[in-house]
């Protein structure tokens, strides 16, 4: 048995010594393509309803909160690794890290909690086409879901939330994507570290 816990104290040591901020909180999502429009074909075809979007986003849950209200909190990120990637139809739309400008948003009761994320700042597609925009908005009319404005440093639960919408938008609406979320769920490597950390505390008890 000790023999087992040292191996992985080892193998959780050998996670920490990679430089991770304890504070990051990433996010991998998954979604699926609802609409897409694209009349200029910046987009050259190769998104459509029913495709697959991955990616993930990262944020600081120790930022401070800028907003003042009570039942409103906004979270501004300026600086990498924040930010969120996605990929679908072999294009990429991601924060430009040179240039971050990162919202994380929590409406708590107001009337509705609101669970928020918009990427004001991105990297031009491969072909020079501008993304204006990536954004993503979980809405629970019967504001149930948070207690507080403060920043989630878990995955939002989606089947907590009845509205669900992930959207995609080029400069001056050149195109724009919508989609729904159909998992979120913590990076892997911070689930192994949460794992290890409440076994290790299990067998100490």
């Amino acid at each position: 048995m000790k023999r087992g816990i040292i191996s992985i104290m080892i193998c959780a040591l050998s996670f920490w010594t990679l430089p991770v901020q304890a504070s990051l909180v990433t996010i991998q999502i998954t979604a699926e393509v609802d609409s897409v429009y694209d009349a200029g074909n910046y987009l050259e075809g190769k998104i459509k309803p029913g495709d697959l979007i991955t990616g993930f986003y990262t944020y600081e849950f120790t930022t401070p909160d800028s907003n003042p209200s009570t039942i409103v909190g906004h979270y501004w990120h300026y600086s990498p690794p924040a930010g969120i990637s996605l990929t679908v139809g072999g294009l990429n739309f991601k924060t430009d890290p040179a240039n971050v400008n990162f919202l994380v948003g929590v409406g708590n009761n107001d009337p509705s909690d609101i669970y928020w994320l918009v990427s004001y700042n991105n990297l031009a597609l491969s072909n020079g086409t501008s993304v204006d925009t990536i954004g993503w908005q979980l809405e629970d009319p019967t504001g149930t879901v948070f207690s507080s404005d403060e920043l989630p440093t878990t995955a939002p639960v989606l089947e907590d939330w009845q509205s669900n919408v992930l959207h995609i938008y080029g400069v001056k609406d050149a195109f724009h994507i919508f989609s729904e979320v159909t998992s979120a769920v913590p990076e892997p490597t911070a689930i192994l570290l949460f794992g290890l950390g409440a076994l290790l505390l299990r067998k100490r008890l």
